[in-house]
């Protein structure tokens, strides 16, 4: 009976218990005064302190309107938190909504998860843990282990403390080395790496480019690792020769990038409706093809296309220059791998349902000086080659 008993008391207990409210702590100075509607305000001067629940809240001065449950924090505004801290020129308590609204110089700062968030205006909401950030807000993820940090700029900004989660909105970068992005949404998770990019997202890596409708990324503590890109994916590639630079295109339904330790792509992958055009700048009318549902883009050390895989249904067109003449090669077949050398095909194997054809180019003929007439190109026919 007294166990029952004591159950009953602990849930009643629970169930009526109130949430945290702000107490105070201590003030140098404490000057009561009476408003006309018969209100209690204090005024609070020197090493003003609040408890509320496990966050120590201080200032030089507040005032207090005890029956409203408001106070205004002004002079050195400061929050305290473990491994938090959040200061601000002003702060407005509202017992009510259990919020702080930051004026003025908003800075929070997060020692174990190594995160900064700053700007002109916030609302912190006690209870929740939960921080809105606008004014020209920035987001800095500091990393011990790398030179760079990761540098999330937009219009509003939100941190989730629970979830450890930022959420970036309207006009985003993100900014980390040799990294630029822009969207219009953004979400951030320190604690693993990722980041998200959404609606009409664009990524710049160096002299590379990736877009489609929702970008992924992932960090380790030193550089980016990995990029995914769904829907409507494309990425160009520039590869700088000694005598020309060769530009790649690729699309898909989705992209994957992945890079070295030190920060050059190491592959690429399609899947889906794959189509890649290669071609050097100087030339463009040379353009090399492929299609099919799959393809890898495969890096040597020095960041040059080694090697292009396309399986289901692949087809390529590639332009082959040899010492004897130049061509064009068309085949299909279950696979196309094609090997690269300088930036040049050098050569192209098929496996299963294989058919093609090579035909040779023809050659420019120079003009005769006599009678100004050019000779008509002789054009070899077309034929069909073993692949």
């Amino acid at each position: 009976m007294k166990k029952i008993l004591f159950m009953i008391l602990s849930l009643s207990s629970f169930a009526f218990s109130k949430s945290p409210d702000l107490i105070l702590k201590s003030a140098n100075s404490d000057v009561n005064t009476m408003s006309k509607d018969g209100e209690m305000i204090s005024e609070l001067t020197g090493n003003v302190v609040f408890f509320y629940d496990d966050a120590i809240i201080k200032s030089k001065f507040a005032k207090w309107w005890k029956s409203r449950g408001t106070v205004s924090f002004s002079d050195n505004v400061r929050i305290d938190r473990k491994n938090q801290k959040i200061t601000s020129d002003h702060m407005d308590y509202d017992k009510a909504k259990k919020w702080l609204i930051a004026d003025g110089h908003l800075n929070f700062y997060d020692a174990k998860e190594r995160v900064k968030l700053t700007g002109d205006h916030g609302t912190y909401y006690l209870d929740k843990k939960f921080l809105v950030v606008e004014g020209h807000p920035q987001f800095i993820f500091y990393d011990t282990a790398a030179h760079d940090t990761l540098d999330i700029r937009g219009k509003k900004m939100t941190y989730d403390d629970s979830l450890k989660k930022a959420s970036v909105y309207e006009n985003v970068t993100v900014a980390k080395g040799s990294l630029f992005t822009h969207s219009e949404a953004a979400y951030y998770f320190p604690d693993s790496g990722r980041a998200q990019l959404r609606k009409v997202p664009r990524i710049a890596y160096q002299t590379d480019s990736l877009s489609g409708d929702s970008v992924d990324l992932t960090f380790t503590k030193k550089h980016l690792q990995h990029v995914k890109v769904n829907g409507g994916s494309h990425g160009q590639y520039k590869d700088f020769g000694a005598s020309d630079t060769t530009l790649t295109h690729l699309f898909g339904d989705s992209i994957s990038m992945f890079l070295t330790d030190s920060g050059k792509i190491d592959s690429m992958w399609a899947f889906g409706n794959v189509k890649s055009k290669y071609f050097p700048l100087k030339n463009p009318l040379s353009t090399n093809e492929a299609y099919g549902k799959l393809m890898t883009v495969s890096f040597n050390g020095r960041g040059e296309i080694s090697r292009v895989k396309v399986w289901g249904n692949a087809r390529s067109i590639y332009n082959v220059d040899e010492k004897d003449g130049r061509g064009r090669n068309e085949a299909s077949g279950d696979s196309i791998t094609v090997s690269f050398a300088k930036g040049k095909a050098t050569h192209v194997k098929l496996s299963g349902s294989v058919r093609g054809f090579y035909a040779p180019q023809p050659a420019a003929v120079k003009p005769q000086p006599d009678s100004g007439i050019q000779e008509k190109p002789k054009v070899a026919p077309k034929k069909e080659v073993p692949q």
